[in-house]
C-alpha cells in the first residue's frame, strides 16, 4: 500500500493548483483586454480563495508538532504564493482604476510568462514530496529562473519603447506603475521557488 502522502504537502498542491487557475484568468484578463474588463472581479475571488487556504495552512503549522519540511520552509512558500496571487490582483484592479483603454503588447507577454512560471512552480510543489529523490524538481524550480530572466527583458523592452513612444505624463506613469507590478508577480513566483530549491539544498 502507497504511503499516505503528508497533510502539508496535500496543501500546498492545493494552493499551487489554484494558483495556476488564477493566473490563467489573469494572462486572459490581460491578453483580452478591455473588452475582458468585466472579468476582473474573478481575481479578488481568486486572491480570497488563496487567503483563505493559505490561512488553513498556518492553522495546522500551529497544531502539528513534526512537519515533512522545516515550518518556516512550508509557512514561506504558502506566503510566496500568496504573494503571487495578490499581486496579479492588483495589475488588473489598476487596468480597471486607471482608466487604461488598451493593451500594450509587452504586458501580454509579461501575463503569459507569469501563467507559464506558475505552471513550473506547479510542477515544483508537485514534486516537493520526493525533493530528496525526485531529479526533476530542480530543473522545474530552475526553470521558473529562466522564464522570470526573460521576462526581466521583456519588462526592459517594455520601458524603452514606453518611454520612446510617449511624450510623458500620465500615460507613461501610469504604464510604468502596471509594469512594475507586472514584474513583481513574476519575481514573486521565482522567489516561491526559491523556497524549494533552499529546501533541496538544505538536504544535500
Amino acid at each position: 500500500m502507497p504511503r499516505k502522502e503528508d497533510v502539508f504537502f496535500t496543501m500546498l498542491k492545493q494552493v499551487a493548483n489554484h494558483l495556476v487557475e488564477a493566473s490563467e484568468e489573469y494572462a486572459a484578463i490581460v491578453r483580452e483586454f478591455p473588452d475582458s474588463i468585466a472579468r476582473i472581479p474573478r481575481m479578488k475571488v481568486h486572491e480570497t480563495t488563496t487567503d483563505e487556504l493559505v490561512a488553513e495552512i498556518h492553522k495546522q503549522l500551529y497544531t502539528s508538532f513534526i512537519t515533512p519540511i522545516e515550518r518556516e520552509d512550508i509557512s514561506d512558500l504558502a506566503l510566496r504564493m500568496d504573494d503571487v496571487v495578490d499581486l496579479m490582483e492588483v495589475v488588473c484592479m489598476r487596468l480597471d482604476l486607471f482608466g487604461m483603454e488598451y493593451m500594450r503588447p509587452e504586458a501580454i507577454e509579461m501575463a503569459e510568462l507569469t501563467n507559464r512560471a506558475v505552471v513550473e512552480l506547479r510542477e515544483v510543489v508537485n514534486r516537493l514530496p520526493r525533493y530528496k529523490k525526485d531529479e526533476q524538481l530542480m530543473y522545474h524550480a530552475i526553470n521558473v529562473s529562466r522564464i522570470e530572466d526573460g521576462a526581466d527583458r521583456v519588462y526592459q523592452n517594455a520601458l524603452r519603447r514606453l518611454f520612446a513612444e510617449e511624450d510623458g505624463g500620465k500615460e507613461v506613469v501610469t504604464w510604468l506603475r502596471i509594469f512594475d507590478r507586472m514584474e513583481n508577480c513574476l519575481n514573486a513566483i521565482d522567489k516561491a521557488a526559491g523556497v524549494v530549491r533552499s529546501v533541496v539544498m538544505k538536504s544535500a
